[in-house]
């Protein structure tokens, strides 16, 4: 039985499957989804939600409840749960726990080892943030995988291709070019934007919409929930026009009551929703072209370009990426799952599965050492020029080695500055630590010091330098990145966690549905009188939005499971009353 799963921590939604007789599988809640929201949120008496019974809190509990918690990864930030403030590795670690807890049930034991996805272009903070929030939901991270890369694991062809993976998710954009050949899977350069997504498209979107609301705008922004509702009603729609050329947002009483309220009543069709995408895919767009520059290849000799990430399934993606290449761009059926389903097949691999691809993997940033300019004395070390020791695109593991000089004559120490990023500025990038060799005997000044940089599969750098006239040397493991939490706050954080997840819930109870799905189900069938009563109307789609209203009715008032999805199948129903 393994005990070491494959997560897709996703900005929206989150996966988590294993290698199960020989191919890769995901599990699914009790009501046998795979996707599971990653939101946190908390009910009045501090009970955890996770998933998608904290996705339905949000619009009762704005403030206190996170979504999109991955843009954050790797900042000095806090964020309010109910009544506690969490760090964005504790948020995340209550989604993963709520994973576990998921396979936990369908292979008779909690995993606690695992492999991650992470954006291609994460840098040493932000991937530090995740291993940091495995590492509080009691799991061994065996390995950080690229998303597009682990997403390419899913395509065997049997043949020699060239493959572009572009990987559009809720909020982070990454495209790698992968080799493929014989069972061999090499990356040969990745690009990205870690702040460009799905979520991006729908603030855009917000922004139509609430120019559209005339007098009502002010109030509605000034109210959270309502701004909350509307943020929930564009989600939705746009993923609506991905197959229909227009919807309808409807949502009485948005703020206010009597005469004085906001009501949402407008039609939004496809051509808004790309009007407000095009600026962000046209960027996206820049990145494949860097990569392309990056690997050398021309948009000819690329065999396959897929499409991966929720966001991919815009038909404006799949458009403007083909236009752009001059090649069909191919959206794959599972491009929500992808990402998880490769990560599955390499967490399959570490447990000793006969998995047919053989990863090779690049580095996404430069590693650096800092050296002083040519003619200059810089007052601080962030003036100091970045000298590149493992360049970006490096196919890892990898060593490189490098010399440096000292300064002085009878330098007492060699202080080496390391940092990751692309600027010739060291205080330009972010920096990894110091290594500092010494104390060193007399010696003239320039004399060399040999520094050796080796970058491990999981990540973790390791540099080793020798003052080269005396033999003096010194060497770090950058596995504890100045991102890394101290033992101490591990340990206070994960006792936190803990008692947090005691009482944690990723749904439903087996007993019914929470008092929060409760309550949006009633809203949101308050809001179906005033839409059966508008004039007009197309007759089957009244009569979906009638059915699927009798539907939630009658759980609601058994408080039966299932509430949620029947909330979620009524919100679809009424986007059609165009």
């Amino acid at each position: 039985m393994t005990d070491i799963v494959g997560i897709d921590l996703g900005t929206t939604n989150s996966l988590i499957g294993a290698v199960r007789d020989g191919k890769a599988a995901l599990f699914a809640d009790a009501t046998g989804a795979e996707l599971m929201p990653s939101a946190v949120g908390a009910l009045p008496g501090g009970e955890i939600l996770v998933g998608r019974a904290a996705r339905n809190r949000r619009v009762l509990d704005p403030e206190g409840t996170v979504l999109s918690i991955k843009r954050q990864m790797g900042a000095d930030v806090r964020r309010r749960v109910g009544g506690r403030e969490l760090s964005p590795p504790q948020i995340s670690a209550l989604i993963l726990g709520a994973l576990l807890d998921r396979a936990g049930a369908a292979l008779g034991q909690r995993p606690r080892r695992a492999v991650i996805t992470v954006p291609a272009y994460f840098n040493d903070a932000q991937r530090q943030a995740t291993r940091d929030a495995g590492q509080l939901a009691g799991l061994t991270v065996e390995r950080l995988v690229n998303e597009p890369t682990a997403a390419a694991l899913t395509y065997q062809s049997g043949a020699e291709q060239l493959v572009l993976v572009y990987d559009l998710g809720g909020g982070t954009f990454d495209v790698s070019i992968l080799e493929h050949d014989e069972g061999l899977l090499e990356v040969r350069t990745s690009r990205g934007d870690t702040r460009l997504g799905g979520d991006d498209i729908d603030r855009a979107i917000m922004s139509i919409v609430l120019g559209r609301l005339g007098p009502s705008r002010a109030s509605v922004e000034a109210d959270a929930r309502a701004m909350t509702r509307l943020l929930e009603a564009v989600e939705r729609a746009k993923i609506a026009l991905s197959d229909r050329e227009e919807v309808r947002l409807f949502d009485p009483f948005l703020t206010g009551e009597g005469a004085g309220a906001a009501h949402l009543d407008m039609p939004l069709a496809r051509e808004d929703v790309e009007a407000a995408a095009r600026p962000f895919v046209e960027r996206t767009l820049a990145c494949i072209d860097a990569a392309l520059r990056d690997a050398r290849l021309r948009p000819a000799q690329l065999d396959r370009v897929l499409l991966v990430g929720g966001s991919s399934k815009m038909p404006l993606v799949r458009r403007m990426v083909s236009e752009h290449l001059g090649r069909p761009a191919q959206l794959d059926l599972d491009a929500d799952r992808a990402v998880a389903l490769g990560a599955s097949l390499l967490a399959g691999r570490i447990a000793g599965e006969r998995i047919a691809e053989v990863l090779v993997d690049i580095t996404p940033h430069t590693l650096s050492i800092g050296v002083l300019p040519p003619h200059e004395e810089p007052e601080r070390l962030d003036d100091l020029d970045a000298a590149p020791v493992i360049p970006r695109g490096s196919v890892v593991p990898v060593e490189r080695t490098t010399t440096v000089y000292t300064t002085h004559e009878d330098q007492k120490r060699a202080s080496l500055p390391i940092a990751q990023g692309e600027h010739h500025r060291l205080g330009m990038n972010t920096q990894l630590g110091e290594l500092r060799v010494g104390p060193l005997p007399p010696s003239p000044a320039q004399s060399p010091v040999e520094v050796t940089f080796r970058l491990d599969l999981s990540g973790v750098l390791h540099v080793a330098a020798t003052h080269l006239p005396s033999g003096t040397s010194a060497a770090v493991e950058i596995a504890n990145s100045p991102y890394q939490l101290t033992a101490f706050r591990r340990a206070a954080d994960q006792a936190e966690i803990e008692a947090l997840r005691a009482g944690a819930s990723e749904g439903e109870p087996d007993d019914g549905a929470t008092e929060s799905d409760l309550s949006l189900a009633k809203a949101m069938l308050a809001r179906v009188d005033r839409a059966l009563g508008r004039p007009g109307g197309d007759a089957a789609a009244l009569a979906r939005v009638r059915e699927a209203a009798a539907a939630l009715t009658e759980a609601v008032e058994r408080r039966a499971p299932g509430v949620a999805a029947l909330t979620d199948e009524l919100s679809d129903a009424l986007l059609d009353l165009v």
